[in-house]
């Protein structure tokens, strides 16, 4: 990635995957308080065996995630055999972070099998390339966020922020939610923070024909010229299935 795009993609080298039909969640910001939309969202994943080759979630996975006590929760326990079974029969998963799942590392996911990282370059046998990621990044219109996003994403603070007390960090979870301005986890965002002109300069410098964000929590398809598309995700609900790669592509032929 050039010097000039790093600032908008802070965060890990993207990871390249070799798949023909990924599987894509987004947004599902999944808590504890509602086992039954953890249930819903496991069910799904049952459904992925023999017909995905890789399971992506573009972010917000969790409501807020403040390590890994929330994996090892009783309700997270059939999420991750399902990770597990899906990996033995060749669908690994990649856990992509976003901005209600920032303080997630590699280290979570060596534990609970499966990839950490901030942006995945999907390359299929036919040489079409997808550019995957969160897509706050691109909200460049809002820049108080972005001046938070960069300070979060700071690798000292974050290693900090992991070795406080679990009250400590359930507290200071609850300050950082309430700067968001939804009442909602899954209410639209203002779609006119994206930045347009950055998603296709950043898909020119990986030679990407098609992204595909969340973060918005509304679907949207935009065409960027030179062969180029953007697909915006809305916010996962329970009892919908993920969003396949293969058919994603097949529409922008």
């Amino acid at each position: 990635m050039s010097e000039k795009l790093a600032p908008y993609l802070a965060g890990d080298a993207p990871v390249v995957v070799k798949a023909q039909n990924a599987a894509i969640y987004t947004d599902l910001h999944l808590h504890l308080d509602a086992p039954g939309e953890i249930i819903s969202f496991i069910q799904g994943l049952g459904h992925l065996s023999g017909k995905a080759d890789a399971l992506i979630i573009l972010g917000d996975l969790f409501d807020v995630y403040i390590g890994r006590e929330v994996f090892v929760h009783p309700h997270f326990e059939p999420f991750l055999r399902a990770v597990e079974y899906l990996g033995a029969n060749g669908c690994p998963t990649y856990i992509l972070r976003g901005n209600r799942d920032v303080m997630m590392n590699q280290r979570d996911g060596n534990l609970m099998g499966f990839t950490v990282c901030d942006t995945v370059l999907l390359e299929t046998q036919g040489q079409r390339r997808v550019l995957l990621t969160h897509g706050d990044a691109f909200c460049l219109a809002d820049r108080p966020y972005q001046k938070l996003r960069r300070t979060l994403r700071f690798p000292g603070l974050r290693g900090f922020l992991r070795t406080l007390p679990y009250w400590a960090r359930k507290r200071i979870a609850r300050r950082l939610r309430g700067y968001s301005k939804q009442e909602v986890a899954r209410k639209p965002l203002d779609s006119m923070a994206l930045t347009l002109s950055q998603v296709k300069e950043t898909m020119a410098d990986f030679q990407a024909e098609l992204a595909v964000i969340g973060h918005l929590h509304a679907e949207a398809r935009h065409q960027l010229g030179q062969n180029r598309h953007l697909w915006v995700l809305p916010a996962w609900e329970p009892g919908t299935p993920p969003r396949m790669v293969a058919e994603m592509l097949d529409e922008t032929v």
